[in-house]
């Protein structure tokens, strides 16, 4: 696999599905009524933490021609500062490193300060830092030479180990549409997405969408349901089409039923039922 797609090939798969979101409503009303504050967004990443780690080949990335199965699980999520007018950038990334050690409500706590600092222009991430000082510093030209060195420097056994010791990503998760409220007579379907090929390759790509009122089958009688739809990119050459339908089941159960994944607090650790 790893000789079969080799650049400029896409070895990325794209699954399209969507979740019953009826349990996680009543499971983040339960834990804004306790003071904890958990989003949506914040069970949807966790859940994709939870199955990382419940599937260790999909916490890998593609090192030249080595396969490189990676220790713990580091969400990137894209952020929009379009509206930050004075930061001279349109788009920055928060980083959630070593998210299977922390408890969803941990999770929650780490990305809401890390969105914050990343939209308040101080990113938290310690390489985009070192990447946007030298980008201010350097012509375009000379920046984007720059830039090519990183990736080919990335893309070596030894300093691609480095890297990911200072970054820390190991997928990534774009919340598209999630923020907007659902458009009476549409519905979202999904989307095939080209995940970036350069610098940190991720093993998955994950997106979702706003939840949506859909009828579908509950014990065999149409039934109306907030359905979540998410997108589930994989890399074919870590991941089959059996495994990733498992992903796609674990993942699944732990929004279906986040109680018994994270706990009635979100205090377990979202890498503990893999131990």
């Amino acid at each position: 696999m790893v000789w079969w797609f080799r650049p400029p090939s896409n070895p990325f798969v794209t699954v399209n599905f969507a979740v019953d979101a009826t349990e996680a409503r009543v499971y983040l009303a339960k834990l804004a009524t306790a003071g904890i504050r958990v989003t949506l967004n914040h069970l949807v990443a966790g859940s994709i933490g939870h199955t990382l780690a419940q599937h260790p080949y999909a916490n890998a990335r593609v090192i030249g021609q080595r396969i490189v199965q990676l220790p713990h699980v580091g969400i990137a999520m894209p952020v929009n500062l379009l509206d930050k007018a004075g930061l001279g950038r349109e788009l920055s990334m928060a980083v959630v490193a070593n998210v299977d050690q922390l408890t969803l409500a941990e999770l929650a706590e780490t990305t809401t300060k890390t969105l914050h600092a990343e939209r308040d222009g101080q990113s938290k991430t310690p390489l985009i830092n070192q990447m946007l000082s030298v980008g201010n510093a350097l012509p375009h030209t000379f920046f984007k030479g720059f830039l090519r060195a990183v990736d080919a420097a990335a893309n070596t056994p030894y300093l691609g180990d480095i890297a990911y010791r200072h970054f820390g990503v190991t997928t990534a998760l774009s919340n598209v549409g999630a923020t907007l409220k659902p458009i009476e007579g549409v519905l979202f379907r999904g989307a095939d997405v080209m995940p970036p090929s350069r610098l940190f390759q991720v093993g998955t790509f994950w997106g979702s969408s706003t939840v949506q009122d859909e009828v579908i089958a509950v014990d065999g009688k149409p039934t109306v349901r907030p359905m979540l739809p998410m997108i589930l990119l994989f890399d074919h050459r870590l991941i089959d089409g059996v495994r990733g339908s498992k992903i796609i089941q674990t993942f699944a159960a732990a929004l279906r039923d986040p109680a018994g994944t994270f706990g009635d607090r979100g205090q377990i650790r979202i890498g503990q039922a893999a131990e």
